[in-house]
This record gives C-alpha cells, sequence and structure tokens, in this order.
C-alpha cells in the first residue's frame, strides 16, 4: 500500500537542514574558546569542557521529551518552543558570570536546540514516503556534519576579535531568524493521529515501540555507526597533537576530510536512495565500516601510523556511515509512522548516550594504549551489522 503524504506542499529542506543543524553548530562554536573560560572563570581546563558535557547530556534527555510532545501537540509548536528555550539558554550563556550559570545556561539550550534535530526527521517522515525520506535525510544529516566543521574555525574567529561572549550573541541571532522563518514558513506536518500528550501516553509510546524487535535493533545499528566517529573523536586530539606533535591547526584542517567525508556519504544517500533502497544501501554500506576498521587495526599492529593512512582508514569508516545513518533513520520512524516522533526521539536518545560512553571509553583506553581505539572501532562496525541483518531476518 502507497503511503500517504499528510501535507501536499512539503516544507523547504534547508529550512529543516537548518534547524537540524543549530545543536551541532552551538556544541561546536564554543570549543575553541575553552582556554579563554578556564581563564575567565579561574578553572581548569576539564572544568571548562563540561560545559560540553553539559550540552551532549541535555541533548540526550531532551529526545526523550520532545518527539513524543511532538506526536500529540504538533511539530511546529513544539519546534517553536524549543527554539524559545533555546533563546533563553543563550541569552544566559552571554550574561552567565559564574561557570555554573554558564553551565546551566547551556544544559537549557541544548534542551530546547534538540528540538530541531528530532523534528526535522520526524517532519520529513510526515511529508514523505520512506525511500524519499531517505533522500531528504541525506540533505538534512549532510548540513548537521557541515555545522561542526565549520563551527570551530568560524568560534575561534570570534573569540579572537571579539571574545567568548561574542559566540553566543551569534547563536541568538541564528535562533532568532530560524524561528521567525519558522513562524512565517513551516507549515504543521502532523495534522492526524495524534495520540495523548500526557506522562502515561509518552510511557505507552516509549514501551510501544520497545516491544517492535526492528525499532530496537535498527537503533542499535544507528548508534553504533555514531559512535565510530565519537571514539574517533575521543582518541584523535591526543593522538595527533600529543603522539605524532602535530599542532592544533594542523589537526584541526586534516580533520575537516573525516567531516567532508561523511558528507560525501550522505550526499551519496540523497542520491541514490530512491534508486537503490534504503535496505540495500545500508547492507552496502555497513561492511565499509568494518573493512575500514579492519585497515585501522592493521595500520596500528604493523606500528607504521601516519596521520593521512590513519585518517585515510577513518573517511571510509566514516563515508560508509554517511549513508548507513540516514538512511536508518528513515526506515526507524517509517516501522510506525504514528510514533514518529518518539521513535526519533527515542532512538535519538540512546545514539548520544552510547556516543557519549564511546568517546569517553576511548579517552579513556587512549591513556593505556592507542592500539584500542581500531579494536573499539571493529567492535562496533561488527555489533552494527549484525543487528541490521537481525533486524532484517524479523519479519
Amino acid at each position: 500500500m502507497e503511503e500517504k503524504h499528510i501535507n501536499k506542499i512539503p516544507p523547504s529542506i534547508w529550512l529543516l537542514a537548518a534547524v537540524t543543524g543549530l545543536a551541532p553548530l552551538t556544541l561546536n562554536l564554543i570549543v575553541p574558546s575553552l582556554p579563554s573560560l578556564s581563564i575567565h572563570f579561574d578553572i581548569s581546563y576539564a572544568s571548562a569542557q563540561i560545559a560540553i558535557s553539559a550540552f551532549i547530556i541535555s541533548m540526550a534527555i531532551g529526545q526523550i521529551f520532545i518527539g513524543p510532545l511532538s506526536d500529540a501537540y504538533g511539530r511546529r509548536s513544539i519546534l517553536m518552543y524549543g527554539i524559545i528555550i533555546f533563546l533563553i539558554g543563550t541569552l544566559i550563556c552571554s550574561f552567565a558570570t559564574t561557570v555554573e550559570a554558564l553551565i546551566f545556561g547551556r544544559f537549557i539550550q541544548a534542551f530546547g536546540g534538540v528540538a530541531g534535530v528530532v523534528l526535522g526527521r520526524a517532519i520529513i517522515r510526515d511529508v514523505y514516503s520512506r525511500e524519499k525520506s531517505a533522500s531528504a535525510l541525506g540533505y538534512v544529516t549532510s548540513v548537521m556534519v557541515i555545522a561542526p566543521m565549520v563551527a570551530p574555525p568560524v568560534g575561534g574567529l570570534l573569540e579572537d576579535i571579539f571574545g567568548w561572549r561574542s559566540i553566543f550573541y551569534l547563536m541568538f541571532f541564528v535562533g532568532c531568524v530560524l524561528l521567525i522563518n519558522i513562524y512565517i514558513n513551516l507549515p504543521e506536518t502532523k495534522t492526524d493521529n495524534r495520540i495523548k500528550g500526557d506522562i502515561r501516553s509518552l510511557v505507552g509510546s516509549f514501551n510501544e515501540l520497545l516491544k517492535l524487535p526492528k525499532f530496537i535493533f535498527y537503533t542499535i545499528t544507528m548508534a553504533c555507526s555514531n559512535s565510530m566517529f565519537f571514539t574517533f573523536l575521543g582518541v584523535a586530539p591526543f593522538l595527533v597533537i600529543q603522539k605524532l606533535d602535530f599542532t592544533p591547526t594542523q589537526y584541526g584542517f586534516t580533520f575537516m576530510l573525516i567531516s567532508l567525508a561523511f558528507m560525501a556519504g550522505s550526499f551519496t544517500t540523497a542520491r541514490l536512495s530512491e534508486r537503490l533502497g534504503s535496505l540495500r544501501m545500508i547492507s552496502y554500506a555497513v561492511f565499509g565500516t568494518i573493512i575500514g576498521s579492519i585497515l585501522m587495526l592493521i595500520i596500528f599492529l604493523s606500528g607504521v601510523i601516519n596521520i593521512y593512512i590513519i585518517f585515510g582508514a577513518m573517511m571510509i569508516i566514516t563515508y560508509s556511515n554517511g549513508i548507513v545513518i540516514p538512511n536508518i533513520i528513515a526506515n526507524i520512524v517509517s516501522i510506525k509512522p504514528q510514533l514518529a516522533g518518539a521513535a526519533s526521539g527515542l532512538s535519538g536518545c540512546v545514539q548520544y548516550t552510547l556516543a557519549a560512553i564511546s568517546s569517553y571509553v576511548a579517552a579513556l583506553l587512549a591513556t593505556i594504549g592507542v592500539i584500542y581505539m581500531p579494536l573499539q572501532l571493529m567492535v562496533l562496525a561488527l555489533v552494527g551489522t549484525c543487528t541490521f541483518y537481525i533486524a532484517e531476518a524479523i519479519k
């Protein structure tokens, strides 16, 4: 049976991409200012990094609530409330006089900003069929990669010229522009089959999803794919800057290759998913993650640790995940279309939680030996591949 489109005039893909990229942009803009924050608030560098950790934790928590709320009250209104909360958090950060206030503001920022990540996916599912939604998600996911890629240079420039508070002024301006555009240009896409919005219904939505094996295994596949990037991110600065003696600037420009590889995979999805089918594309791409992990392990076992070879192997993994992630998201939110918001939120929470754990474990193990990074990548690749094929075996 052909799926019906709820809204005959889909909202702009680029508007959805912009709101989806808001949280990743905000997460990374402040990274170059961490040393300045530690000096300004007279705290350690590690303490300053809590501003990053608080953001990621809040993103994971926010996704649990935002998806189901949008299933009950509509995408547009919840997205607008999310942007307003983001703006409030940004103002708190802008005028923070203590590090505690800054961390609190970052937590509020992320809780509101993650609405774009969750609802961008859900809105696409509302207005497109599964195969078309995979194509649209390819473009949206590309922006999610471009945002953290350009954020550090932009944040560093603002820090050097105007100081760290200017970064939050920029965030506030971007949030206002998005809020106005949403109000003017984004129609409501969740116009039927709404669920109740109380706590019991919220728990019921999650309970219903967790009874679906396909949802569970697809979510694990997505989380493993995403965590491979964060595993590398947790070790790469330590490996490249401290072990290989590269400068932070050299590392930053080299790391852009990883983002470009993911973007290329996302654009491949956008161009080919309708022709090949999302499941077929995933079935090819998961083996790319295994191949890249094996190459990475061989490199480390050989003892010839060269930055270009390491990044080359990681680009294979990242390109493959640029195909896996948008396609697997399209399938996750299509399992139970009336619970697309809840599915997006719950799967996103699992995704970010595993990413945070993977990054921390990778960084911790790197102090013992860098060989643990390719081993962790291989475990994630194998688990992600196995769970995908288990899901496909379920009728």
